[in-house]
């Protein structure tokens, strides 16, 4: 268990403070943080750094000072004052500051990394204050003076999995062993500052793209499959574990999900978001798929080593009745691209669009199904399988209920994690709308039309009844 810890002062002076708006992106995570705050979770990224042999504390204090001089959204605080009420809440960068870098020793050396993981737990067990506190939490575990691990928690507000890269470079040079499953950062150049980016979002250029982003999401709105009526399930609103997490590791999976993209030419984040849309659609008995893809929005050379959030969700919608499951890859592939290609928009304009489109068409519309692939360094296998390398691999597969940091404003949303070692794929569900069942049967269904269209042609009509009829399997439906 984690010691009661020392501190040291990790002081910055950096310049000139500043004010100003938020990005796009980080009015998206705001909004997010506020809602998942309720349920006491805090959308906090993690990040456990092993550190090199012979590396000391001061050498942790004087990188960390580098990190919040270099990257100013590291020391930055949300502004919710009123200066402008129609801007809503702005950012307000620290010229100087103090880090608190808690130092925890282990009992002995074995301990060491049971501890670093428990403090790292600590570190994200609370909502951060984005008002009040960095939105960096360190600490530092060894023993007997010798540092083995930086523990460091970031605000998503601050950052998002891209925006880690340039700083987990910066970690490297300094003090830590490079993981392998943490790509390098893709540029050298230095990228926008948040208040840069939230600049260039005001700019003509931006401004023209926005609207081109915004006609292309009213198209999506109309055309997108109703909400279902409400289901006749437990109203679990009142409780903690209103959003429950299920999670599947399977090799049968991977070798499905690298199959199917090498016989389809396509990516495998384009395979599986097209099995989420059949899956949705089938068992909604909708003719149309709907889905919103989170968008990493760093196309532009100034955004790719931008320490700040730039991703968002983009919905598209794909025509799911009578299309065999290639064609469906193949739909997908198209409505994906042109959703990533219109580029990011202001949250509430969306939001506007959203009840506008309900008011015309007199229905509830669900934009929130959510799908967030997240590749690693390696990339997964792309090989051709036979089904009894499928069948054989089955077995090993594992389904279970977990825990998480994370909680989105969302009825579904799947993560998938893809390295070559494999698929992790973590379905969060909303109790309120869909049982545990339900999402049992949805990942069941998921997995059964990958293996199967990794060998064949899944056709339409064996692609809706496969879909309707897949059940979860005997582990699956004990894992509640």
């Amino acid at each position: 268990m984690p010691t009661t810890p020392d501190y040291r002062p990790v002081c910055f002076a950096a310049g000139e403070a500043h004010r100003a708006p938020l990005t796009w992106s980080q009015r998206y995570y705001l909004a997010e943080t506020d809602a998942a705050r309720p349920s006491g979770r805090g959308l906090a990224i993690r990040r456990l750094y092993e550190l090199r042999p012979g590396v000391g504390e001061q050498d942790v204090v004087a990188a960390l000072r580098d990190l919040l001089n270099r990257f100013e959204g590291l020391r930055s605080t949300v502004d919710r004052g009123p200066a402008d009420a129609t801007a809503g809440p702005a950012q307000r960068v620290h010229a100087e500051g103090t880090l608190r870098l808690a130092v925890h020793d282990a009992a002995d050396d074995g301990e060491t990394s049971v501890v670093a993981a428990a403090v790292l737990d600590g570190l994200a067990g609370t909502p951060f204050e984005v008002c009040e506190e960095w939105p960096v939490r360190a600490a530092l575990i060894g023993r007997t003076g010798s540092p083995r691990f930086l523990a460091l928690v970031f605000s998503h507000v601050a950052v998002d999995a891209f925006a880690l890269l340039p700083v987990t470079d910066h970690l490297v040079s300094a003090v830590a062993v490079r993981h392998p499953e943490w790509p390098p950062a893709r540029s050298r150049d230095a990228g926008l500052s948040p208040r840069e980016q939230a600049a260039a979002e005001a700019a003509e250029p931006a401004r023209r793209t926005t609207e081109r982003a915004l006609r292309r999401a009213a198209d999506v709105l109309r055309a997108m499959p109703a909400a279902l009526p409400a289901q006749d399930v437990p109203d679990r609103s009142l409780l903690a574990d209103r959003y429950r997490f299920l999670s599947r590791t399977s090799p049968a999976l991977d070798l499905a999900a690298g199959a199917v993209s090498l016989r389809t030419g396509e990516s495998v984040a384009t395979v599986l978001a097209a099995a989420m849309v059949a899956v949705d659609a089938h068992l909604a008995d909708s003719p149309t798929g709907y889905l919103r893809l989170l968008a990493a929005n760093r196309s532009r050379p100034e955004t790719v080593n931008a320490v700040v959030p730039c991703s968002q969700p983009v919905p598209f919608c794909v025509p799911v009745a009578g299309s065999a499951f290639p064609e469906l890859v193949g739909a997908t592939a198209a409505a994906t691209l042109g959703a990533l290609r219109s580029g990011s928009y202001p949250p509430d304009r969306l939001a506007a669009l959203h009840r506008a489109a309900e008011q015309e068409r007199g229905v509830r519309l669900d934009i929130t199904p959510t799908f967030n692939y997240r590749p690693r360094a390696s990339a997964l296998l792309r090989r051709d399988v036979v089904a009894a390398e499928l069948e054989q691999s089955a077995a090993a597969g594992v389904t279970r209920w977990v825990p998480s940091d994370l909680v989105w404003r969302s009825t579904r949303y799947l993560s998938a994690d893809v390295s070559e070692s494999g698929i992790r794929l973590v379905l969060q569900v909303d109790t309120r709308v869909h049982t545990p069942r339900w999402a049992e049967h949805w990942m069941a269904a998921l997995e059964r039309l990958l293996c199967a269209a990794a060998t064949r042609e899944v056709t339409a009509e064996e692609l809706r009844h496969m879909v309707r009829e897949s059940q979860p399997t005997h582990q699956e439906s004990r894992c509640r």
